[in-house]
């Protein structure tokens, strides 16, 4: 036993003994498989786009990234002709050398927050995506603020930007998974930005939206060799009466919508980024699904 003490790497508590591990890598399949390098280390990298199982062959180390599924915009006020936010982007979450024994683990890859239609007005939070077997889980971004009512920061993510006269910014809830959800401090003005992983949503006082916090760039631990960003903030949508909504957030969020009563943009999906605020009481643009990175080495 002490030479398995010296080379230990994890530690399993179970009701009759415990379990020693030396530190290599697993092997696993599931998802769309590909071949990938990073600092010359070759992996296979397993990408999950929707909810599905990851099956581990050979018990042990995996390196994994978890996104979780974008806010929606928020609708403005159809009498005052106000703004909505733009919806925060989901959480951005990541493990290196999560151990896992050989099983079946299901995967559960957020859904995007859908349009709050004219009844509610005030965005909806995104999913979380997690591994359900283990207490992994990256958290939805909260929704787009109304007039009528503040945006649902949700528990973690880029918080929603707030609409016209609140003079509030959305708050994330969770350090280092998300950012502020802009304010609008001007009477019956556009919407705040939502909350992107690296950049706060911009505050307004005026009648176009904010612009939605920028996202993260993924291509390090994906092997890319080129920038891949995800988790950017919706833009907020702009009055009745004048204004530009605001730029959608690096990453694939969706842009406010204009003065003139036009939609905000939808995100684009396994992004994890916020839908973008409408223009008053147009349709809000829907968050982006997450996604679920897992590799090991080979």
């Amino acid at each position: 036993m002490g030479t398995a003490r010296r080379q230990l790497g994890y530690v399993s508590s179970l009701t009759t003994q415990t379990t020693f591990v030396t530190g290599g890598y697993g092997v696993a399949t599931g998802g769309t498989s590909s071949s990938i390098t990073v600092s010359g280390q070759n992996y296979t990298l397993l990408t999950f786009t929707s909810d599905s199982n990851l099956v581990v062959s050979e018990g042990g180390w995996f390196d994994v990234l978890l996104i979780g599924g974008g806010g929606s915009g928020g609708r403005g006020e159809n009498a005052a002709y106000a703004g909505g936010g733009g919806g925060g982007a989901g959480a951005k979450v990541e493990v290196t050398q999560l151990y896992l024994d050989a099983d079946t683990y299901a995967l559960t890859v957020g859904a995007g927050g859908s349009d709050p239609a004219a009844t509610n007005r005030v965005g909806n939070t995104g999913s979380p995506s997690r591994i359900n077997a283990k207490a992994v889980t990256a958290l939805g971004g909260g929704g787009g603020g109304s007039v009528r009512g503040r945006g649902d920061g949700g528990s973690g993510g880029g918080a929603g930007g707030f609409a016209s006269g609140t003079g509030q910014a959305g708050l994330a809830l969770i350090s280092g998974q998300g950012n502020n959800g802009g304010g609008s401090t001007g009477n019956y003005g556009g919407g705040g930005g939502g909350g992107g992983f690296s950049a706060v949503g911009q505050t307004v006082a005026s009648t176009s939206g904010g612009n939605g916090g920028n996202g993260v760039d993924i291509a390090t631990f994906i092997g890319s060799g080129s920038a891949v960003v995800k988790c950017g903030g919706g833009g907020g949508g702009a009055t009745g009466g004048g204004g530009l909504g605001g730029s959608a957030g690096t990453g694939g969020a969706g842009a406010g919508g204009n003065s003139g009563g036009y939609p905000g943009a939808n995100a684009t999906a396994n992004t994890g980024s916020g839908g973008g605020g409408a223009c008053y009481n147009a349709v809000a643009g829907n968050g982006g699904s997450g996604i679920i990175y897992v590799r090991f080495k080979v």
